[in-house]
């Protein structure tokens, strides 16, 4: 990886974080202000709104980040077929606000639904100025903008929430938030706030968006499904302990990979527009992505007890099995996160759009047939559909990119020995305390601590290309230290042989 590629990612990287960061902050405190009734019911409108607004898909902004060069009628155009897009879905679902609050039996989700509306109506004002930001792979200023606005939304959310505005938190600090986000990007980026309508550059957002708005419209159904079906067929309670289940499990892949799609396509699509392969690039980052990933989603599974407590509080025991399950399912989904950027980036937008509609169908149906069978039953559904997904990204995207499955396998072969390493700490520090799993939090963090060297060692011992990645963090990490305290750096000119 380039100096400038790493440096992007980092700054990618620091967004996730610091969203991951204010998102705990949001979560740890609203699970014990509010019920997990209350949760629910905010799960539900926000699925809606997701649903109806995932139509912008098809008209999204980021068709900028694939031209070869970008003039201000694209921009404009941009904004335009955003801004009417997102108007027409809004009136859609005020219109049809009264239906869903009579159908889900909750009177006051109606005034939340319009809330959402006019938070999605704001935050599309700022899509075409991201989407440039992206293209110049200028993620810190995303950085200090997006963590701006989560930080408003995550402030009012808790405030209104200790006032007792109960669900109504959430849809108030979404449209805080919102507020925020479109103000600093249309700051950063004077050129994308043109609100002149155009059309001029209509087939550019038709051929690219045309896939990616299906393909979108699909994953964020898929996302939200289980919470409307849930809220129908059983209650508001169970949609919010699935929720929480969902957002604890979410820890790893929001730490480890939450940075990579909002990296991937800006640097593939580089790779591409320069002429350069894309294969070797994809089979490194299955390696960092596993190498990290799958000790994560072992140590959360191993110390969900602890996790759970400390994230949601002691009343929230019931997503302690949910978290298992899934993180044990979420091994399989290291190369799903990858499909789409790859696929994009390659200009395969109808192969990333069929990729996704095969994924998401088949989950869909496993997770609406056990539905009505309970959460356990529901959850237990994704040790089914997310392997289902790892086998179609895989072949989806050797179509186009072309690797060998021996240089797959040894690669995962490597990651999974650096795993192993991880456990191997682990279960050393499990067995200091009787092989409990109701740690407290000073044992867990003792335990991650272990598992922590024993990956280290591993990473090490088996030479995992991770560590070339790692070195210049440790150098970082040390020339810090030297400056805090003073010492100065060793000389680095070698004296000849």
């Amino acid at each position: 990886m380039s100096s400038r590629a790493r440096r992007a990612f980092v700054m990618a990287s620091l967004e996730q974080y610091l969203a991951l960061l204010l998102n705990f902050a949001m979560v740890a405190a609203v699970s014990r202000i509010l019920t997990p009734a209350e949760i629910g019911i905010a799960v539900i409108g926000m699925g809606i709104g997701v649903i109806v607004f995932s139509l912008r898909e098809f008209v999204t902004a980021e068709f900028l980040i694939q031209l070869p060069h970008v003039s201000g009628r694209d921009v404009r155009t941009a904004m335009t077929v955003l801004t009417a897009a997102t108007l027409l879905l809004a009136a859609l679902l005020v219109a049809a606000s009264p239906l869903l609050a009579r159908y889900y039996g909750e009177p006051g989700m109606e005034v939340f639904l319009w809330l959402i509306a006019a938070a999605t109506l704001v935050e599309t004002l700022s899509l075409p100025a991201l989407a440039l930001m992206r293209r110049d792979m200028a993620f810190g200023t995303i950085t200090r903008i997006r963590t701006a606005g989560m930080a408003l939304t995550v402030v009012t959310t808790i405030l209104l929430a200790l006032l007792g505005f109960g669900f109504m938190s959430y849809a108030w600090g979404a449209l805080a938030g919102s507020v925020l986000d479109t103000g600093l990007s249309w700051l950063a980026r004077r050129d994308a706030r043109d609100l002149r309508p155009t059309f001029a550059s209509w087939r550019a957002v038709y051929e690219f968006g045309r896939f990616r708005g299906a393909t979108g419209f699909i994953d964020r159904a898929y996302d939200a499904l289980p919470s409307l079906v849930l809220g129908r067929l059983l209650t508001p309670s169970a949609v919010g302990i699935y929720n929480r289940a969902n957002a604890v499990c979410a820890i790893p892949d929001r730490t480890l990979l939450g940075a990579v799609f909002s990296f991937a396509f800006p640097a593939l699509a580089a790779e591409v527009r320069e002429g350069r392969p894309v294969g070797e690039h994809y089979l490194r980052a299955i390696s960092y992505i596993t190498a990290c990933y799958w000790p994560a989603l072992i140590l959360l599974a191993v110390l969900a007890t602890p996790v759970v407590a400390f994230v949601l509080g002691p009343d929230w025991g019931e997503v302690v099995p949910l978290v298992r399950i899934l993180s044990i399912a979420s091994l399989f989904f290291f190369p799903v996160i990858l499909t789409r950027p790859v696929l994009m980036a390659l200009g395969h937008n109808r192969d990333a759009f069929v990729a996704h509609f095969i994924c998401r169908a088949v989950a869909a149906v496993v997770l609406c047939a056990a539905s009505p069978f309970g959460l356990l039953v529901m959850v237990s559904g994704q040790l089914i559909a997310i392997p289902i997904e790892m086998a179609v990204s895989l072949w989806f995207v050797r179509k186009h990119v072309g690797f060998a499955w021996h240089d797959l396998g040894r690669i995962l072969m490597g990651s999974a020995a650096v795993t192993a390493g991880a456990a191997a700490g682990l279960t050393g520090a499990l067995a200091l305390f009787g092989f409990r799993f109701d740690l407290s939090m000073t044992e867990a963090m003792f335990a991650a601590f272990a598992a922590a060297g024993g990956w280290l060692l591993a990473v090490v011992f088996m030479r995992h290309p991770v560590k070339d990645e790692l070195r210049p963090i440790i150098e970082q990490a040390r020339r810090a230290c030297r400056r805090s305290i003073n010492i100065p750096a060793a000389s680095t000119t070698s004296e000849p042989g």
